[in-house]
C-alpha cells in the first residue's frame, strides 16, 4: 500500500467516525438544563415549579387611575375606553366604615384573545364554552395599600363600546378558588345587569374582582370534541401551559394536564370549528411556543377525541408575547 492510499484511507475513516458521532442519539442539554428534560408529572403544581413563571412572565399591569369619594359620583375615563362611575358613599372599608378621600382603581378591560390566555382568563363556566364580550377586572385600595370594598348595597357602573353587539349577554364573575383552573360563574340576579346602549355595554354591579359579560356557545344538536395535544414527552403539566383559541369566537378554552395520560386537554369543543392550539413552555432558562390550527371533527360518540401535534420551539419571551397580541 502506497503512502498516498493510506492517507486517503485514515481521512476516510476519521470522517465515517465523525459523522457517526453527530448522529449518535446523544442528548445534549441547554445551558440552564443540566440533568436534561424533565418528563414528570405532578398531582400538585407548586408555586416554584416553572410552570408558574410562564404565567407570571406573561401577566401585564392593570391601568390605575384615583377617584375621590364625596358627596357627588367619581368617574374614570381609562385609555381603552371604558367609563366607570362610583356614587356616593359607595365604598367601605373592612369594618364597613364609609371612606372618603382618595380611593386607588385598578381597571383592566380585555377583549383580545391573546389578552385572555396573558392573564390566564379563558372563556368558560363549569366546563362549558363562553363567547365573551368583555372581561373585565375591577380593583379598590386606599394609598396605604388596604383594600377598599362596595357598600352593601351601592352600585358602580360601567360602559364600553363593542361591535358587534349581543343582546344575549349575561353577568358572570370570577372564580378562583382553584389556582390551576380559572372558572367563570353565573350571577343571576337583579343587582348585576347588562343592557345595551349602542354602541355600548352598559354594566351595573355590586362585585368587585373578575366579571365577565358572556354567553353561553349554543352547542344544543352540535357534536361535540375533546380536543388533546400532542406533545413531546418533556412538556409537562411543571412547565407548560395551553390554549384552544377559536378563530370565529371571542372565545378561548383552557387545556388542563392529566397526569394519568400525561396530556393536555380541553373540555367539550363544538365539531366543524377552526381552532389554534397554543403551547407555551419554560425549559431550564429558555421559553417555548408551539401553535397549530386545526378543526375540530365531527364527533362520533360521547367521547370522541382529537389529537392535534404541536411541536414547540425556542422563542424569546417578547417573541410569545408579540404573537399573543395577534391572536
Amino acid at each position: 500500500m502506497n503512502r498516498k492510499t493510506l492517507i486517503l484511507i485514515l481521512i476516510t475513516t476519521g470522517i465515517f467516525l465523525s459523522a457517526c458521532q453527530k448522529n449518535s442519539d446523544i442528548f445534549v442539554p441547554d445551558s440552564g438544563q443540566l440533568n436534561g428534560p424533565d418528563t414528570a408529572w405532578y398531582s400538585t403544581v407548586t408555586a416554584s415549579m416553572p410552570v408558574n413563571e410562564v404565567k407570571n412572565s406573561l401577566l401585564y399591569e392593570t391601568y390605575t387611575d384615583s377617584i375621590q369619594v364625596n358627596s357627588n359620583t367619581a368617574y374614570i375615563t381609562t385609555p381603552f375606553g371604558m367609563i366607570c362611575g362610583f356614587p356616593p358613599n359607595s365604598c367601605v372599608g373592612n369594618a364597613g366604615q364609609v371612606i372618603t378621600g382618595t380611593v386607588n382603581v385598578q381597571l383592566t378591560l380585555v377583549k383580545k384573545k391573546g389578552d385572555m390566555i396573558r392573564l390566564n382568563k379563558p372563556t368558560t363556566s363549569n366546563g362549558r364554552l363562553l363567547v365573551s364580550g368583555g372581561e373585565i377586572f375591577i380593583g379598590l385600595k386606599k394609598g396605604n395599600g388596604d383594600t377598599v370594598h362596595l357598600a352593601p348595597n351601592a352600585r358602580i357602573f360601567i360602559r364600553y363600546a363593542d361591535a358587534p353587539l349581543d343582546q344575549n349577554m349575561k353577568f358572570f364573575v370570577g372564580d378562583q378558588s382553584n389556582p390551576e383552573r380559572f372558572n367563570w360563574l353565573p350571577k343571576t340576579d337583579t343587582i348585576n345587569t347588562i343592557t345595551l346602549g349602542p354602541p355600548n355595554y352598559e354594566i351595573a354591579t355590586n362585585q368587585l374582582g373578575w366579571i365577565n359579560c358572556d354567553r353561553f356557545y349554543d352547542t344544543a344538536n352540535i357534536p361535540q370534541v375533546t380536543v388533546t395535544a400532542n406533545l413531546a414527552s418533556y412538556f409537562t403539566n411543571a412547565n407548560t401551559v395551553a390554549y384552544t383559541v377559536f378563530k370565529d369566537l371571542r372565545a378561548v378554552t383552557g387545556m388542563y394536564g392529566d397526569v394519568s395520560t400525561r396530556k393536555f386537554s380541553t373540555g367539550k369543543l363544538p365539531g366543524g370549528k377552526v381552532i389554534t392550539v397554543v403551547v407555551i413552555s419554560k425549559q431550564g432558562n429558555d421559553y417555548f411556543l408551539g401553535y397549530e390550527t386545526a378543526t375540530t371533527i365531527t364527533a362520533t360518540s360521547a367521547n370522541t377525541t382529537q389529537s392535534v401535534l404541536v411541536k414547540p420551539v425556542k422563542k424569546s419571551l417578547s417573541d410569545i408575547i408579540g404573537f399573543l397580541n395577534s391572536l
